[in-house]
């Protein structure tokens, strides 16, 4: 029996695993236990933002584990203060929440903007259909993917969802008993879509009109992938708050929101928490992962590198123009919409070494590498690619 079949004997059959047992990654790269090499498109889902086995990574994880693996959040500790000292560094934010993942920093934004509504007697939350927020409850009940809503009734109420970039639906729903915005400025599991600019100023002039907060969810978004730190710095406005995770640990499981000034003394003592959120060896790993990529020539690659990639898929469009349908993204966060076959193409894409997946409605090719890839390995993956699409 392998490891693919044994698997099977203890695990929750939740997940479409991919048929290839890896033993270890560097670089770009992954390594099955044949030996053999997969150029990896997908980064863990966009956490490994330096890739695999980057050096500063693996030296910040060893320093930090010859101290201490675990105290709680009773004790302060000197790598979370360095941590979120580099976070509010970076950005607009006066506070910051450290967490596990992405769907508890929304779950932590769901109680804040709660509070701070029910103060005000708003409660009612908008979101967006095609939203992805996470798998818990409360981030799944503003998610706008019925896929991940339909068995999980009754949801948490007031919650709105508008067709992503209708300002007109938009406009009619949002009114003084709407407590918060929640969106994503390039939908994720919704298919690489951005936001548009209209609906951006929609949010914006409704939120002068109606006081409510504004949360932007950057847990895929953010550390750099989109070309800028945070995504939401391409706007003209900074959100109320925003969620971040995934490339934020550098690989592994590290989270975070981070409110403005007047969010900052919301939660009373005691009304929020977490037993292992700020993990110090996660801590470590990210402070490492921050240093380098928000380093203005690392940003730099990322956009020239990004712009490379996106124009050589808008080339394979010209190519398959009946089978590609849109290019759409931003920086080394790239979508390829097809007509047909997506999932055979991903499947295909394996078979080849080439390792990517599926996202929107079954129909987008989410393409999030390392942020260190380079031009000759996005080359060497779109020429993979480009075979695929030939057979296809």
């Amino acid at each position: 029996m392998n490891i693919q079949e044994e698997s099977k004997k203890y695990f929750l059959e939740v997940y479409k695993r991919i048929p290839v047992t890896i033993t270890h990654g560097k670089g770009v790269y992954l390594y099955d236990e044949n030996g053999a090499a997969y150029l990896d498109f997908l980064a863990g889902i966009a956490v490994n933002a330096l890739g695999y086995n980057h050096p500063a990574v693996i030296k910040s994880l060893q320093e930090q584990a010859a101290k201490n693996l675990h105290l709680s959040n009773f004790f302060v500790q000197e790598i979370q203060v360095k941590l979120a000292k580099k976070l509010i560094e970076l950005t607009p934010f006066d506070k910051i929440f450290l967490t596990n993942s992405g769907t508890e920093a929304i779950e932590g934004l769901l109680k804040l903007v709660k509070k701070w509504g029910n103060n005000r007697s708003k409660t009612k939350i908008i979101s967006f259909h095609g939203s992805f927020h996470g798998r818990t409850l409360g981030a799944a009940s503003i998610t706008g993917q019925d896929k991940y809503r339909k068995n999980f009734q009754p949801m948490m109420p007031n919650v709105e969802f508008v067709p992503y970039n209708d300002v007109a639906a938009f406009n009619s729903a949002i009114s003084d008993s709407t407590c918060a915005v929640f969106f994503e400025g390039i939908s994720g599991e919704g298919g690489i879509k951005p936001i548009s600019d209209e609906m951006l100023s929609a949010i914006v002039e409704g939120k002068a009109k109606y006081d409510y907060l504004v949360i932007a969810d950057e847990i895929q978004t953010g550390v750099s992938r989109t070309g800028k730190f945070y995504n939401f710095e391409h706007y003209s406005f900074v959100p109320d708050a925003i969620a971040s995770a995934k490339g934020l640990g550098g690989g592994l499981p590290l989270g975070a929101f981070l409110v403005s000034e007047n969010l900052n003394s919301v939660f009373d003592y005691g009304e929020h928490g977490t037993t292992y959120g700020g993990n110090p060896l996660a801590c470590a790993t990210g402070l490492a992962t921050l240093e380098i990529v928000s380093r203005p020539d690392f940003l730099q690659s990322v956009n020239e590198n990004g712009l490379y990639f996106k124009n050589q898929l808008k080339e394979l469009q010209k190519n398959f123009p009946d089978l590609i349908k849109d290019v759409r993204g931003s920086g080394l966060m790239l979508g390829l919409e097809v007509t047909h076959s997506a999932d055979k193409i991903m499947q295909m894409g394996i078979e080849n070494k080439l390792i990517f997946n599926v996202a929107g409605a079954g129909t987008t090719l989410r393409f999030v590498p390392p942020l260190i890839i380079e031009k000759k390995q996005i080359d060497e993956g779109l020429a993979i690619l480009s075979e695929i699409l030939s057979d296809i």
